[in-house]
């Protein structure tokens, strides 16, 4: 692989209106590598559809906007980008390897998965991350620093262990209770290896992806961090990060819906990530079970006091 090699990059959008001009400029500005940008809407709503795909029109006037049913190798062969419209939202990693097997028969030598909410400013992002592991062939994913909205650091990540999972609830309580935020951990200058990466932007060779039959669709979303770094470790090969690149996440937790259904589909995912990658037995999986229970009260609890302190808000201002 050489650093001017094709590289896709798949965007994934669900409702995606405010977030995908700013994210599409930053991509459409990246220069060295062969880029090829799809787009795939996973089932918007139509008039959010229909606003992604006259900004993607914007940027790419004649780049075609085809159902995922229709979409072909070629066309990514033949255009710098495509918007893809899938016809239901099958979750995260089902959209995801939608981009991902196109852009794998269309020649791509690695991809670039990216959310929407992402932002990139560096022109040459794409082609560092390229760089990385383009030096060493067992690098199956390379990604940058990350900071949200607040200026937290999402990258990289790490896998906890049974203990710590167990007790999460604990660390839940107590983080709720004095508003307890992470430390920052200092990061070095030059790329490390790191064991996990966020899911919100990062660089995979498509010779692993290939490997292990590209992303897992046994999760609907949620975990699949988890997922990928199982599956990196168990096949021999590695991740890197380069803390010098720098992408922001500028994620909302207000605009996603209900937190307790969030809550209960990542539960979903996490105990079907312990089935297949955990490597722990039936008594370990019952008790991390319980551990997730015991937060999802916690996530109930904080609900109905959330209520409760609106109504009383209502209730004072009337």
């Amino acid at each position: 692989m050489s650093t001017s090699a094709r590289v896709g990059v798949v965007v994934l959008t669900y409702n995606s209106a405010s977030d995908l001009p700013a994210c599409l400029d930053g991509l459409f500005r990246q220069r060295g590598a062969d880029i090829r940008i799809i787009v795939v809407d996973n089932a918007s709503i139509p008039e959010n559809r229909t606003a992604m795909e006259a900004t993607f029109l914007e940027h790419a006037p004649d780049g075609p906007v085809i159902d995922a049913a229709a979409a072909s190798p070629t066309m990514i062969e033949n255009n710098r980008a495509v918007f893809i419209r899938n016809s239901r939202n099958a979750g995260y990693s089902a959209g995801n390897n939608i981009g991902a097997r196109l852009a794998v028969d269309a020649g791509c030598e690695a991809i670039l998965i990216v959310n929407p909410d992402v932002r990139i400013d560096d022109p040459d992002y794409v082609t560092r991350l390229a760089e990385l592991i383009v030096a060493d062939p067992k690098t199956a994913v390379a990604c940058s620093r990350l900071t949200n909205l607040s200026g937290a650091q999402e990258n990289p990540m790490t896998e906890p262990g049974f203990v710590e999972e167990l007790f999460w609830p604990v660390k839940m309580l107590i983080a709720g209770l004095l508003r307890f935020r992470p430390s920052v951990v200092p990061l070095s200058g030059r790329p490390i290896r790191v064991q996990k990466v966020s899911g919100a932007c990062f660089l995979i060779r498509t010779d692993f992806l290939q490997q292990i039959g590209f992303f897992d669709e046994s999760v609907f979303l949620y975990c699949e961090e988890s997922i990928l770094q199982a599956q990196v470790r168990a096949t021999g090969w590695h991740m890197i990060m380069d803390p010098e690149l720098h992408a922001l996440h500028a994620h909302r937790v207000s605009t996603k819906g209900n937190p307790l259904s969030r809550f209960q589909a990542w539960a979903d995912s996490r105990r079907q990530f312990h089935k297949a990658y955990g490597g722990y037995g039936k008594i370990r999986q019952s008790m991390l079970a319980g551990s997730r229970r015991l937060m999802l009260m916690l996530v109930q609890s904080r609900a109905f006091l959330q209520r409760l302190w609106s109504r009383s808000n209502r209730s004072g201002v009337s």
